[in-house]
């Protein structure tokens, strides 16, 4: 298989970053610069920014963990503070699926399994992330709707419909099926509201439950497999 989806699938990095590493030729395979049309099986002596790839056929696993405002989504965090490499999240070494803004908390997944992280982090498909988020003033029935009726332009492109419900004086309900940066914040800038706090409550029908800030759990063969069928297209 191809370099980077043999990486992606040991759980070392997503195939973006993988693709990265070797443009930035920090990878050998026997000795040799890897390209990015390098095959693979598992046999080779492959060395990342000079350390041995210990080829191992770990269990996978995905995790629900509930960041803290706060943490950088990236194991390289050039601006100093926590990072995910400042969290143990067990033995084996898991990757982001999908992101989630520093100043922004609540449930994030995390798994040491490619292949369904490339199909849950790829744009181009629809997975329903919900948010509870609280602004710096009372809501009015105009903002609702707008906010969810789909008719807000970010980047000379109109965000897509959603589900925006009133929780109270201050605080809404929203469902995305649409990941775009800052998405969120962006859409209460243009109906004049200023976000003080942002939490992600689901992601694709896995929900944070009791979670405290920083705890992560192990989701059941069940949560896997639900996430799997939809993987099929099932």
């Amino acid at each position: 298989m191809r370099l980077q989806k043999f990486l992606s699938q040991q759980g070392i990095c997503s195939r973006r970053e993988a693709e990265d590493m070797i443009s930035a030729k920090k990878i050998l395979i026997d000795g040799k610069i890897a390209t990015l049309g390098d095959r693979v099986e598992g046999t080779e002596t492959i060395l990342i920014s000079g350390k041995k790839l210990e080829v191992r056929n770990p269990e996978k696993i995905v995790l629900a963990w509930n960041k803290p405002i706060g943490v950088e989504v990236t194991f390289e965090n050039k601006h100093g503070g926590k990072n995910l490499a400042s969290f143990d999240f067990g033995a084996e070494r898991v990757v982001p699926i999908g992101r989630l803004d520093k100043d922004s908390h609540g449930l994030l997944l995390l798994t040491n399994d490619g292949e369904l992280c490339n199909f849950l982090a790829h744009p181009r498909y629809e997975h329903s992330k919900e948010y509870l988020v609280t602004v710096d003033k009372s809501l009015f029935p105009v903002e609702i709707e707008k906010l969810g009726k789909g008719s807000i332009v970010l980047n000379d492109k109109p965000v897509k419909p959603c589900i925006v419900e009133q929780v109270s004086a201050k605080q809404f309900r929203i469902v995305l099926e649409e990941g775009r940066n800052r998405q969120i914040r962006k859409m209460c800038d243009v109906c004049r509201l200023n976000v003080i706090d942002l939490f992600r409550t689901q992601v694709k029908g896995i929900e944070i439950g009791d979670l405290k800030s920083g705890e992560w759990r192990k989701l059941s063969e069940k949560e896997v497999e639900g996430l799997r069928l939809n993987e099929r297209g099932v």
